[in-house]
């Protein structure tokens, strides 16, 4: 499989042409920061005092970056050596799992438990990593090298399959195609009889991936939860598709196709993404995935903005990276992007929209998405490659980010997202009735009925409208109240607001309220998603006298 990936002429190419002068930057600029650290095996000391995932990323660079160099100059000893560094100490790490994953909620063990067969999805990514890089350089690596990683595979991966079911093969989220396609990968590669022993369980995992999605494609998971995820799929998919000389075609269904096209939707400029759900604020995208997408559909999958483009850095999984090299187009990007698109998304309820003078889109759905967050009735303003009304997207991964205390960090709480709060109740964790967002083309007004995410008896309505003009956009909040309530609007902001009066400026909108409120503005310091960066967050607050049942504002571009 992948035989083009052996092609000297291609390697050539690369290693010659201004088109792959990106790629080869890139992935230098990571073998050198990684190789500021000797590869090596830990110890149980390093994994004891290291809980976290930083020891199996530094890794994962290592590994990725050294093949690729290596790939790029054959006649480099330096990347060569290095190259038999790393795989070494993988074959001889005590486990490719992190210990983070040794739980109960993911194996059924306590963490003490060591156990060389869990199957997470970093053992199954380094499983995947170690068996393609075998079938790459399999004429140059040692026959004990060869050997080694066969048994280690086995072992690690294809046994444990084989003798042991595990959670993530009827998730609904990212775990169940990032498993299921490295693990079904690495039978394609290691052991095809297996592959074709265990099809059904395979394609059964796939299909509850799949099903996590409605038929329009949406990710409510994220940006980045979409890219690794569907990136496993996808991958995992043109391989079966060649493996199987076409009888297995993923690709041929019309779900997959919609899933492909999530990412363009999701530009509100070409700098800035829709960061709901566990989405980093300063998402960008790996193009392995596009460009796989577009090899597979063409211009079906449209051309995507350079400038949050990636194609080492920040890229921790071997299959992407090297498919970023193999699968590259330079006409599959352009900064030439349409200021005149909507989409109406009704499954997922995600609008979006582009014009002359802003990036906007708002969200409904419901309270018990896979990653969620507080946010049914939420939205993003974007306006000059930044986010003026913002979602701030995940918090760090602390203890209990994923469980119970979830929305006690601030993040994925109610208090980061656009929303009112009413007689000091928010927006209810537990709703799970979908609200939906509909979008009237000749008045050009978005609107969804936000009552059904709270729950507060004397409530009996809560309409969110959305009037769009080229450079102006009119919030509409219309309550119905069985008894006087105090509602207070609250909008985020990563930019510091200016107030002037009852105008408040960011960047060059302004806020404008029709009933000249005062806000109150307040700033608060987060950490971000990654890298344990603190930043500011500002959050602008209107609060209605009491038995107000409108709140109504404008956000006007200055021109």
């Amino acid at each position: 499989m992948l035989d083009f990936a052996k092609d000297k002429a291609f390697w050539e190419r690369v290693r010659t042409s201004d088109d792959f002068k990106w790629h080869r930057e890139e992935i230098k600029q990571l073998y050198d920061e990684a190789f500021k650290v000797e590869p090596r095996a830990h110890s149980a000391e390093d994994i004891l005092e290291n809980n976290d995932h930083g020891l199996w990323r530094l890794q994962f660079d290592h590994l990725q970056s050294s093949a690729l160099m290596s790939l790029i100059y054959p006649e480099n000893e330096e990347y060569y050596k290095n190259l038999l560094k790393i795989v070494w100490a993988y074959l001889n790490e005590y486990t490719w799992a992190p210990l983070g994953h040794y739980t109960e909620y993911y194996y059924q063990r306590t963490p003490k438990d060591f156990d060389y067969g869990l199957l997470d999805i970093f053992a199954c990514s380094a499983s995947l990593a170690l068996a393609e890089i075998k079938n790459l350089f399999k004429e140059r690596f040692p026959k004990l090298l060869t050997d080694r990683i066969t048994y280690e595979i086995r072992r690690r991966t294809i046994e444990p399959y084989l003798s042991r079911k595990f959670l993530w093969e009827k998730h609904d989220n990212n775990w169940t195609a990032v498993c299921t396609g490295a693990v079904g990968s690495v039978l394609m590669y290691e052991a095809p009889e297996l592959y074709y022993e265990n099809k059904e369980r395979l394609h059964k995992s796939m299909w509850c991936y799949l099903d996590s999605y409605k038929d329009d494609g949406m990710c409510v998971e994220g940006v980045g939860y979409w890219g690794f995820g569907f990136g496993f799929f996808t991958t995992y998919a043109l391989l079966e598709r060649e493996f199987t000389n076409g009888e297995v075609d993923w690709f041929k269904i019309p779900k997959v196709k919609e899933i492909g096209k999530y990412l363009q939707k999701m530009f509100l400029t070409k700098d800035v993404i829709v960061t709901y759900g566990d989405c980093s604020v300063t998402q960008n995208y790996a193009i392995g995935l596009p460009a796989m997408l577009r090899y597979v559909y063409g211009d079906e999958i449209e051309r995507l903005p350079k400038d949050l483009a990636i194609v080492a850095k920040d890229n921790t999984h071997f299959n992407f990276l090297l498919r970023a090299v193999l699968y590259y187009d330079k006409d599959n990007f352009t900064n030439q992007m349409s200021n005149n698109i909507t989409y109406t998304v009704d499954d997922s309820a995600y609008f979006v929209k582009r014009t002359r003078g802003f990036g906007f889109s708002c969200k409904g759905g419901n309270n018990g998405e896979s990653h969620n967050h507080i946010d049914v009735g939420n939205f993003i303003l974007a306006r000059n490659d930044k986010q003026i009304i913002a979602d701030i997207g995940a918090g760090p991964y602390l203890e209990g980010y994923h469980g119970d205390k979830r929305y006690t960090y601030f993040h994925p709480s109610v208090y980061a997202h656009n929303l009112p709060i009413i007689d000091g109740v928010p927006e209810d964790q537990y709703r799970r009735e979908d609200v939906a967002v509909s979008y009237d083309y000749e008045k050009s007004t978005a609107s969804m009925d936000v009552n059904k995410a709270y729950t507060i008896d004397y409530m009996q309505g809560f309409d969110r409208s959305f009037v769009f003009d080229d450079y102006e956009i009119t919030l509409k909040d219309s309550f119905k109240f069985s008894k006087e309530a105090q509602v207070t609007e609250r909008f985020i902001a990563l930019i510091e607001p200016k107030a002037l009066g009852n105008i408040v400026l960011i960047d060059d909108v302004a806020l404008i309220e029709k009933n000249n409120i005062i806000p109150k503005i307040t700033t608060k310091e987060v950490i971000a998603h990654m890298g344990n960066r603190a930043h500011n967050v500002y959050i602008i607050e209107y609060e209605m006298p009491m038995g107000t049942s409108e709140f109504e504002i404008k956000f006007k571009v200055q021109k």
